[in-house]
């Protein structure tokens, strides 16, 4: 009786417990798909880098662009007693346009484009690294509720494990430790529960944030997740991700970039022109008008030097980054490459070998102990094998998905 009352305590726990879990999860199913989707539309750093990249693009033709030219109105000789407004006797306008030398200006424009194109990958690479985390944040969620779930199931099976103790106990076939076994194997279940109830919230959030919502709002239930198959072959997925990787096509345009920036640092030693042109009304001449051409002299030759230093120790530092980013690329695809296959292999082999053998084993054993052939130590061997295999398929399908997501952001395209 004794072990009735403690085993009915910790279902009514193990049931509230539960309940308090099913509430914070709407009733409907949300899929991996429409996660991605909610997260490319209302994550906000990807709004961030775009509006960036919408910048720079903007700023290209305001790089290729002169200066706004200059007016003047001259009103000159006002005899005493007069103004320049009503009494000058000489009136002038002149219009001067200062430009840089014509390639410096082309330069500009072109620094100007690649940097926007620099902005472009930038925010590729972060639509990358947020799908990436909604992904992995997608698997979490599911797993700690599939983890729920069975663990509830469990707890069912204990109930039930706990039932057979106590009758034959009852019988006198066996002591009452066999009753507490199955109390502390509950305990240990709730225990556990507690744990992935904090996991699940995490995830919650996670993936909340990555979408763009409030971290208490409600989500779907996933849906189930199973074990892909990874159809590209190793070539084919380093070919693209040394095509389309962001990250490495932000390091070769910030190469080129620094070309550019080298080469406009070698223009300051042109000069730069100005053009004017003066239309003047005077007593004595009449209408007369006069032309300007001027060039700007680099006697301070020192400065355009230093600047040419600087440009050159940045491609030299460009280029080495570059260099660090083909090897980075290349050590990346090769571990989320092997990460994935494991992850798919494993999964595939539990679910097609251990679990149904530890279904097969539980099966077995709760028959051998009903009938008084094993101990309840084998049985409970039995249950927790079966739970440990279940929830490491899980883990692994989760393990899968993130994995998969590393992948697609080492390619720079989705699988």
């Amino acid at each position: 009786m004794r072990y009735s009352l403690l085993a009915a305590a910790l279902l009514v726990w193990a049931s509230s417990d539960a309940a308090r879990a099913a509430e914070t999860v709407s009733t409907g199913t949300i899929t991996l798909n429409q996660a991605l989707d909610a997260a490319r539309r209302g994550n906000p750093e990807i709004q961030v880098a775009l509006k960036r990249w919408d910048a720079a693009r903007k700023r290209v033709a305001s790089e290729a662009t002169p200066d706004k030219p200059r007016l003047d109105i001259e009103r000159m000789y006002a005899p005493s007693g007069k103004t320049p407004l009503n009494g000058a006797d000489e009136k002038a306008v002149s219009i001067t346009q200062e430009f840089p030398f014509p390639t410096t200006l082309y330069l500009r424009g072109s620094r100007a484009s690649k940097a926007a194109e620099v902005s472009e990958q930038v925010y590729r690479a972060k639509v990358r690294e947020v799908l990436a985390k909604t992904r992995t944040a997608y698997a979490m969620l599911y797993l700690s509720l599939k983890s729920r779930r069975l663990l509830d199931e469990n707890i069912e099976l204990m109930r039930r494990f706990a039932k057979v103790a106590e009758s034959k106990y009852a019988a006198g076939t066996v002591g009452g430790s066999d009753a507490l076994k199955a109390q502390v194997e509950l305990t240990k279940m709730l225990n556990m529960g507690v744990a992935v109830d904090q996991e699940r919230e995490l995830a919650s959030a996670m993936l909340n944030a990555s979408m763009g919502r409030s971290a208490r709002e409600n989500l779907g239930t996933p849906r189930d997740l199973e074990p892909g198959r990874l159809e590209k072959s190793y070539e084919n997925l380093e070919a693209a991700a040394f095509a389309r990787r962001p990250e490495l096509r932000q390091a070769v345009l910030a190469s080129e970039l620094s070309g550019t920036s080298l080469s406009l640092a070698k223009s300051e030693f042109l000069p730069d022109i100005m053009l004017s042109y003066r239309s003047r009304k005077d007593p004595m001449r009449g209408r007369t008008s006069d032309a300007v051409l001027g060039l700007s002299l680099p006697l301070w030759f020192w400065k355009p030097a230093a600047m040419v230093a600087e440009a050159s120790a940045e491609k030299e530092m460009a280029a080495a980054e570059l260099e660090a980013a083909k090897l980075m690329t290349a050590a990346d695809l090769r571990s989320a490459f092997v990460r994935v296959q494991t992850a798919q292999r494993l999964a595939e082999s539990y679910k097609t070998s251990l679990l149904p053998q530890a279904e097969s084993a539980l099966t077995v054993a709760e028959s051998s102990y009903q009938a008084g052939r094993s101990s309840f130590l084998d049985l409970l061997d039995a249950q927790r094998s079966l739970l440990n295999f279940k929830l490491e398929y899980y883990q692994y399908l989760a393990d899968y998905e993130q994995r998969t997501a590393e992948l697609e952001r080492v390619i720079g395209e989705e699988l």
